[in-house]
Order: C-alpha cells, then structure tokens, then sequence
C-alpha cells in the first residue's frame, strides 16, 4: 500500500496484456522515506480525500467551494468539483466559481442573457466572458458573498453539534472538526478576498 502525498514519488501502470501492476519512482527517494502517490486526480483540494477515504491532508491548497445548490450550473458549464476551488492560504476564487455564480444568477433572472453567456464559456468567448462578468459582476459578488457567509454560519452550527458526540460512540468527530475548521479558516480567507473586492 502507498501513502497519499500531494507530491507522489511514485506512479503506476496497469500492463494490458499481462494484468501486471507496475509501480515507478517518479523522484528519487531516500531510503526509509514512505512511497507516495496521489489518491485524487487533483491533490490541490483536499475535500475528495476527507470524503472518499476519511482523512486531511492540510498540505492541500485549496478546498471545494461547497456550491452544491449550483450543481446543475456547473455541470452545464462543463466543470466539476475540482475547477471549482477557493484557496487557504490566498483567498483566491477558481476563474470557474466566478462563471458557475455568474450563470445560476443569469439563469434567475433572464434566460437568454443565461444562454449567451453560456455560448461565451463553451466557446471560449473570452471578451464577451468578460464583458458579461464585468456588467454582472455586483451580483455575481452578492450572490458569492451571501454563500459563504451562509456557509461559515453553518460550519458553525456543525462544528457545534459535532462537539456534543460521545467520543466512544463517534470516535471520527476530531477529524470532522478538524475538516471543518480547515474549511472555515479557507472560507473566512475568500471572505476577505470578496470584501476587499
């Protein structure tokens, strides 16, 4: 078994033919220093590791921005989880946030401005991309504002009722408040960033 490292040493191939697995160095490795390689497509968000196989890695650099209402949106925009990324040590919003935001709040209020802005991302119309996010941009900023403002009161409240838990019956609740303040700490960044905005 190999350990998670955002920075893998080690990289693996399946042989076809064989039914072989073949492991590699990627880097050289000191002797009785542990063989890493990336349990996630993208090691930068460390939400995927916490919720597939249970643990933290804090040395990722960003954590998925928690839109989950604006799934439909992001989907259509042809993204997923990890290009929708706010960053812990910044503050910095993914590029992709801005256009899931942009799109749900074009999407309330005018179909067709909706439709031509989605014509702008999926034909890589960058001017009009922009033009777009400069008209709209207050409410695409409301709109962000009010999610994450939302959310660091929810983590709140599930930190809270986390802590309640008896240790002996949930013996995962330290991680899960470790996970959340990771998370808080990564939003009241991005809330910084989007009030200095």
């Amino acid at each position: 078994m190999f350990n998670h490292g955002a920075d893998a040493t080690v990289e693996i191939s399946y042989d076809g033919n064989t039914g072989d697995c073949n492991a590699y160095a990627s880097a050289d490795i000191p002797a009785g220093s542990p063989l890493q390689i990336s349990y996630v497509a993208d090691p930068m968000d460390s939400t995927p590791l916490f919720a597939t196989y249970g643990f933290l890695d804090e040395t990722a650099s960003a954590t998925f921005c928690k839109l989950m209402h604006m799934l439909p949106e992001m989907e259509e925009l042809g993204y997923s989880f990890a290009d929708l990324l706010f960053y812990k040590e910044t503050g910095d919003i993914s590029p992709q946030v801005y256009d899931v935001v942009l799109y749900h709040v074009l999407k309330k209020s005018d179909e067709s401005l909706a439709q031509q802005f989605y014509q702008a991302v999926m034909s890589g119309d960058e001017a009009t991309k922009s033009q777009f996010q400069e008209q709209y941009w207050q409410y695409t900023k409301e709109e962000l504002q009010s999610h994450v403002d939302g959310l660091l009161v929810e983590l709140d409240q599930w930190s809270y009722t986390a802590s309640q838990y008896d240790l002996n019956t949930h013996p995962r609740v330290p991680l899960i408040l470790q996970h959340n303040a990771f998370v808080k700490d990564t939003f009241l960044r991005v809330k910084s960033t989007l009030d200095n905005m």
